[in-house]
This record gives structure tokens, C-alpha cells and sequence, in this order.
């Protein structure tokens, strides 16, 4: 027979556990701003220049919310400009 994840693991209650080996999460702060996805994506991408994946293709939220004022004709005019072909 096999030794399983299972038969391998022992849980532990939380008391029997010395508080000191815990991990402790970092505390969260409001005051310092967050990297948003966008631009930790291309930070990665500069790091990276050409090693960088192609077919990953990083497009600012803006160019939406830029539209937004526009009549709708024109809306989907400047919209089938914007996209690659």
C-alpha cells in the first residue's frame, strides 16, 4: 500500500501550536497607493523588452471611459479605429 497525502498529514489544533512560529500577515496601509494590475504589467514588460510575450497585449481602461461623451455613431467609429487589426 502507498503512503497518501492523507495518512502523511497530521492537523494540528491552533493551541498546540506555539504562537511564535504563526506567521503574522504584513498590515495593510490606505495611506500608500497600490500598484494597479495596468501597471505592474508593464513594469514587467519594460524589465523584460523583448523577452516580453507577444501575444500579451496591455491596453489602458482610459481609451472607454474617453468615448463616453461622444454620440454613438462616432463612438463606434473611433472604437473600430482603436482596435488592432
Amino acid at each position: 500500500m502507498r503512503p497518501t497525502l492523507a495518512r502523511l498529514v497530521r492537523v494540528l489544533p491552533r493551541s498546540q501550536v506555539d504562537p511564535a512560529l504563526r506567521p503574522v500577515p504584513a498590515p495593510i496601509r490606505s495611506d500608500t497607493p497600490k500598484a494597479s494590475l495596468i501597471e505592474i504589467l508593464q513594469k514587467r514588460q519594460e524589465e523584460a523588452g523583448a523577452d516580453y510575450p507577444s501575444n500579451i497585449r496591455i491596453e489602458a481602461l482610459e481609451a472607454k471611459t474617453a468615448l463616453r461623451g461622444l454620440p454613438r455613431e462616432a463612438r463606434k467609429t473611433l472604437a473600430a479605429m482603436l482596435k488592432e487589426h
